[in-house]
């Protein structure tokens, strides 16, 4: 965590939005990593299609727990479509920077669970 920017070094420390928002989530998804075990679960609250409330669970290596708590931040208020895990994406490192090399990971992870989740939007309008 040492070459982490220091507001993802806090979101490490003290990670917010943990678990189900309050008040529930309409979407679920989630992503593995199969080389390093990391695994990430994406909650998302929706209202007049943008993201209300975001959560998450991380279990896994210190960069995904910080970049899902950080994640989450982003994607409340975004407006939910197709191009949202390529929004999130964007949004974060203008926010938090370029994720380092070692951590770019951690992000991907939150894009593809991201991407899970939107499924679940794109069956229920099928």
């Amino acid at each position: 965590m040492r070459d982490f920017p220091d507001v993802l070094r806090a979101h490490f420390e003290t990670p917010h939005r943990i678990g189900e928002p309050p008040g529930g989530a309409h979407l679920r998804g989630e992503a593995r990593n199969p080389v390093c075990g990391d695994h990430l679960v994406i909650y998302l609250r929706l209202k007049e299609g943008r993201v209300e409330a975001a959560g998450f669970r991380a279990k896994g290596c210190p960069a995904a727990l910080a970049t899902g708590s950080a994640a989450c931040s982003v994607l409340e208020g975004l407006a939910v479509d197709a191009t949202l895990p390529e929004t999130l994406r964007r949004t974060f490192s203008e926010r938090f920077g370029a994720p380092r090399p070692t951590h770019n990971h951690a992000l991907s992870l939150c894009v593809e669970a991201l991407a899970h989740a939107l499924g679940d939007v794109e069956d229920a309008q099928s």
